[in-house]
């Protein structure tokens, strides 16, 4: 076989062929497709003929106020009179043909209880989102109660991530979606410009997360995040010769073993008052984990691209506090490395100086996440004296034996943040659940030679990890640590089908919204 390269094309036995290239991270991220609002009046033929949702409870009775079509009009209230309508259980749907089109299932039912409940809201959302499936749909809304939580459903249930298939099937996800409310229903454009927002920082951490590491490297990801100063965000990048001179040896002794270098992102959002202490998001970014030298079995690799989940949620919420332009002054720090069994990769049993100034001794390389947030924890304090902090990261695999892939995992050194934080988790339907800080679990990480060692046994091992943070948190700095092993990546939640979750960013917009 006779190979020739030229700049653009290959020749094989005189056969002339396209080099097909992918030149990094350059195609358009997908946007949000935006919601419309209008008034029942304009439910005209045009809509009709499209697919729609009603709500209606066991009455079964139609809102006059609205313009049905007289033939779809009496087909519903046929329906109504049937057992199937009243054998329905509470939200639960049913589809039917439409009588001016002839289209089959483009009507959808949702039998509602009179009273609804908040959870039940999103619920609708996902029975709306599988409805839809890409194809324009009109809800009309007869609920006494805010419709934000449905709409944010179906909003970010359409993201689609097919940036990588040389020939994407056209995704229709992005047709319209309109509701129709009632003349006296009121409704907040600022919710749904802040919506909006929202939508925009989940599809750019579900797109960091889903790309592969051979194009999300440091670099790229840095390039991606330098966007933001577009958008009043202040951003710094530390190069490895600047984390070397501030002593975060641990973070840096990640990276070595990778040709791709090590960087520390600081972003800056100040948009609360003057002089007020800012809340610092720390971001575990490990664009691939390997395991180093402990090195990782081949099955236990091939989804580590997305160890960078936990730096991907803080640019996410980053990204949406400054397009709502929330009042609200932030630093997001995060640590960007790749973990490689490179010649000049760490060793197990390496000794390392921490910035803090403890001695670590690296048991695993494999546990080189909790390295990381160490030296960016203990930076953040002393450079910015945060009010509070939340780091992000795909951590343990042991969270996912504890919680599966419903709940993330939550320690805190703070009784009164942690509560209000999960109570955010429960109001915006982000599944997190607390487990404990323990001494006991601390003691596992004593070292014969050092001060602390990186692992202590398999025995929860989730909280263990979490112990090693704490030692590098002061006890007075509120401290939220949030393990997304579980959660970031390959599990339906309420808000994604599958794929990257982005889970944290809608909890943390709507928790610096109600506490900033």
């Amino acid at each position: 076989m006779k190979i020739k390269l030229f700049k653009r094309y290959f020749k094989i036995d005189n056969v002339v062929y396209k080099q097909l290239t992918f030149r990094g991270y350059s195609k358009k991220n997908m946007r949000p497709h935006k919601i419309s609002i209008k008034r029942k009046k304009n439910f005209n033929l045009r809509y009709q003929k499209n697919k729609f949702v009603l709500f209606l409870n066991e009455d079964g009775r139609l809102d006059n106020d609205l313009p049905l079509d007289n033939h779809i009009s009496e087909l519903i209230k046929k329906f109504i009179r049937t057992e199937v309508f009243k054998n329905l259980s509470f939200n639960n749907s049913i589809s039917i043909d439409n009588p001016i089109t002839l289209e089959p299932s483009t009507i959808l039912i949702v039998k509602v209880k009179n009273f609804v409940g908040d959870e039940e809201l999103f619920d609708f959302g996902k029975i709306i989102s599988s409805f839809k499936d890409g194809n324009a749909v009109s809800i009309i809304w007869s609920i006494d109660k805010p419709f934000i939580s449905t709409l944010r459903t179906v909003q970010l249930r359409s993201y689609v991530f097919n940036k990588l298939k040389s020939r994407p099937k056209g995704s229709k996800d992005s047709a319209e979606t309109t509701f129709f409310l009632d003349e006296k229903f009121k409704f907040s454009k600022l919710d749904l410009q802040r919506n909006d927002a929202l939508a925009d920082g989940v599809f750019l951490s579900r797109d960091l997360v889903n790309l592969p590491a051979n194009i999300l490297n440091t670099e790229t990801f840095e390039k991606e995040l330098k966007k933001f100063k577009k958008i009043g965000i202040k951003v710094r990048v530390l190069n490895e010769k600047d984390i070397k001179a501030i002593g975060m040896n641990l973070l840096f002794a990640v990276g070595k073993g990778s040709s791709n270098p090590s960087k520390v992102l600081v972003l800056e959002w100040k948009g609360g008052k003057s002089g007020t202490q800012p809340t610092a998001l720390v971001g575990k970014g490990v664009v691939f984990d390997s395991g180093g030298l402990s090195l990782k079995s081949s099955s236990g690799m091939v989804d580590m691209a997305m160890d960078m989940a936990g730096a991907a949620v803080v640019a996410g919420v980053i990204k949406s506090v400054a397009q709502s332009n929330l009042k609200v002054n932030l630093v997001g720090l995060i640590g960007l490395v790749e973990n490689m069994p490179g010649p000049s990769a760490m060793r197990p049993g390496d000794v390392i100086k921490s910035l803090k100034g403890d001695l670590v001794q690296v048991n695993n390389t494999d546990a080189e996440g909790r390295l990381v947030l160490g030296d960016l924890l203990w930076y953040a304090q002393q450079k910015f004296k945060p009010k509070r902090i939340f780091d992000l990261a795909t951590l343990t695999g042991a969270i996912i034996i504890a919680l599966g892939k419903e709940y993330a995992g939550v320690f805190s050194n703070n009784d009164k943040f942690c509560d209000e934080f999960l109570s955010v988790c429960d109001q915006s339907n982000e599944k997190a659940w607390r487990l404990p800080l323990d001494k006991k679990f601390g003691d596992a990480l004593s070292s014969k030679i050092t001060d602390i060692t990186n692992v202590g046994g398999s025995q929860g091992s989730s909280i263990v990890a979490a112990m090693f943070l704490n030692n590098f948190v002061k006890k007075e700095t509120p401290w939220i640590h949030l393990d997304i092993a579980g959660v970031a990546k390959n599990t339906e939640t309420i808000f994604s089908k599958n794929g990257a979750t982005a889970w944290g960013v809608v909890a943390l917009f709507e928790y610096f919204q109600r506490f900033p």
